[in-house]
């Protein structure tokens, strides 16, 4: 059914939207400088038909005078910008223009040292590095207790919840395995929100994922400033963009009912309004210079989990779903959500072919961060007594204070005890 709504969407795409070729150097640019380009252009296709030296000279020039032009347009707009919208506005437009907008993969050597050159070699051994991550075993069963009962209601949506979340979308032209823009949804949002918000509906009453939102794109995004292997990439994943309206308006109702509970520990920084890296950093920075100011020495462990979206046990994440009493319904339908995924990796414009990740949650999916930090919220409650955290996200400090009167070989006991206690409950960690 899902299959059939989304193939009438793709064929309304490309009968009602016109194709038009765009430069994207002078977008959004006064007339004078779009004229200034044409020149440019004219006088370079010139050099090629006659190969002249004075043609090539005068091209030059030319070219030069428009970079200038256009440099100062843009130079005089973040002026503008900074001076009618403030600062906040202008950091955005700041981290906008600074960030790469054409990802250069280098050439990568697999294992055995055999070089991949092209994009699509590129693409498949990258997506065979990232398959290789995927250590913890697939889901085979899991069912729910018995006797499980949950005060949540099924979390139905609503056409108006759906037309809300859909308007308040990013347009974003990413590829996705819908091949819908986001801008062609937001346009035609009126028209689709109610069979969209009933389709979403039979999906939560069968517990069934559509197959389409378990496929996703992966962009492989560079973890050092210069790459070399393909370790040195995670993977970040663009799943269907309907898949990630429906994921909103869930995650809208997971977290009113763990704030109904009062499920997160004061130590979880990540995930929560009104919390952020720098409470996180003031928390821990206040306990310690409390230490400090009583002649007291503080320890510190910094630690992180080892591909921490990407080895999520299946069955040990829906156990705590459990303990949360999150509506059976809701549990049942992550279960598929998170089963028999697929993905492919994107380089420039080349697929690899299809790879299964069978554990972990995708990064770069709506849900992925509030059901990893359901499955870790629970590490302050399994450290020894004295050992204090702070936790955001997949980041954890431990630390423990060390009286003048104590010695440090107890407490180096006490700290290792502590990593012991995350590492037995099958939480991976990289000191």
């Amino acid at each position: 059914m899902y299959q059939n709504f989304i193939d009438h969407m793709r064929e309304a795409f490309e009968l009602s939207v016109p194709k038009l070729y765009v430069q994207p150097s002078i977008r959004n640019t006064p007339d004078y400088l779009k004229s200034f380009y044409k020149l440019v252009q004219l006088k370079l296709e010139k050099v090629k038909a006659s190969r002249g030296r004075d043609d090539f000279f005068n091209y030059i020039k030319t070219a030069q005078k428009f970079r200038k032009k256009l440099l100062k347009y843009r130079r005089n707009e973040e002026v503008k910008l900074l001076e009618s919208s403030g600062v906040s506005r202008f950091s955005k437009k700041a981290k906008y223009l600074l960030k790469p907008k054409n990802l250069k993969i280098p050439t990568l050597a697999n294992a055995q040292g055999i070089l991949s050159v092209t994009n699509a070699e590129k693409a498949e051994l990258l997506a065979e590095s990232f398959e290789s991550q995927y250590v913890n075993p697939p889901l085979l069963n899991f069912e729910l207790p018995s006797n499980f009962k949950s005060p949540q209601e099924i979390p139905w949506v609503t056409d108006a919840e759906m037309l809300s979340m859909m308007l308040k979308c990013k347009t974003s032209c990413s590829q996705t395995p819908d091949n819908v823009p986001y801008k062609f949804l937001k346009i035609i949002a009126h028209l689709i929100s109610s069979p969209l918000a009933q389709l979403c509906n039979l999906s939560m009453m069968r517990c069934e994922c559509p197959s389409l939102w378990k496929e996703s794109i992966v962009i492989p995004l560079n973890k050092k400033e210069n790459p070399t292997v393909p370790t040195d990439f995670r993977p970040i994943s663009l799943t269907s963009q309907l898949c990630r309206i429906y994921e909103r308006c869930l995650l809208k109702k997971i977290l009113q009912h763990l704030d109904t509970i009062k499920f997160w520990n004061n130590d979880q920084h990540g995930f929560r309004p009104k919390k952020s890296t720098v409470t996180c950093m003031l928390e821990a920075v206040n306990d310690w210079t409390e230490s400090i100011d009583e002649g007291a020495q503080v320890d510190v462990i910094y630690l992180d989990y080892a591909k921490a979206f990407d080895r999520v046990p299946h069955e040990i994440l829906l156990e705590k779903l459990v303990e949360v009493n999150l509506n059976p319904n809701l549990i049942k339908w992550i279960r598929s959500y998170l089963s028999n995924r697929k993905f492919s990796v994107k380089v420039n414009n080349e697929l690899s072919t299809q790879k299964h990740s069978q554990c972990g949650v995708p990064q770069g999916a709506v849900l992925s961060p509030i059901l990893f930090g359901i499955f870790v919220n629970e590490i302050p409650s399994i450290l020894p007594a004295g050992i204090r955290c702070k936790q955001f996200a997949d980041d954890i400090k431990i630390y423990t204070t060390i009286p003048k009167s104590d010695t440090i070989e107890d407490h180096e006991t006490l700290m290792q005890s502590a990593i012991d206690s995350v590492s037995t409950c099958r939480y991976v960690t990289n000191p």
